[in-house]
């Protein structure tokens, strides 16, 4: 069994996004693969890039959208996600850190 692959933590996170939160990397890149999180360094599974995205920012589907964006949503808050992605070459941990960036709107 693989962390982030058991049944229970995928019932778990569907839960999440039916519940009205949104994947913010998928959200943004519906189309990227190979885009991982973590990578096994008993397995050296970093150099060939197989790996696994268990790191996530989950958001409120405001914070995805634009004031007026079309779609009747009206975000009038403060803030709204503008990118979301990895940044692999980060050594010196199974992981690589994420990032989540918010423009805070004056």
């Amino acid at each position: 069994k693989s962390a982030g692959t058991t049944p229970q933590e995928r019932e778990s996170f569907a839960r999440q996004l039916s519940a009205g939160y949104v994947d913010a990397f998928r959200h943004l890149h519906p189309d990227a693969m190979g885009h991982y999180s973590y990578w096994s360094q008993r397995a050296g599974n970093r150099e060939p890039n197989k790996g696994l995205r268990l790191d996530y920012f989950i958001c409120s589907k405001g914070l995805m959208m634009e004031k007026n964006d079309g779609n009747g949503s009206d975000n009038s808050g403060v803030c709204v996600v503008r990118d979301s992605y990895m940044v692999p070459d980060e050594l010196g941990s199974d992981h690589c850190p994420i990032v989540l960036e918010i423009e805070i709107k004056k």
